[in-house]
């Protein structure tokens, strides 16, 4: 459970952090508690999204390998999914 509470697209203005958050919600079916959190800094979202990012826009890795090193962070995080 976050210390923080989450953000969610009501929270927010209009613009970029509120698409995140939609965004986000639409992927996971449910609000996601990390860009929630994120939200509260929007530079931050920006940059964390970014990163996140780089390794699919690089083309250093296939396709395939990029899944499953997501898939396997997934599971070293405890992801219930």
């Amino acid at each position: 459970m976050a210390r923080m509470t989450p953000l969610t697209k009501d929270d927010v203005p209009e613009g970029d952090v509120r698409k995140a958050l939609i965004q986000g919600e639409k992927w996971l079916g449910k609000p996601v508690v990390g860009a929630g959190i994120q939200a509260y800094a929007p530079e931050i979202m920006k940059a964390s999204r970014a990163l996140g990012a780089a390794p699919g826009k690089s083309g250093l890795l296939p396709a395939e390998l990029r899944s499953l090193l997501c898939l396997r962070a997934a599971q070293m995080a405890g992801c219930p999914f």
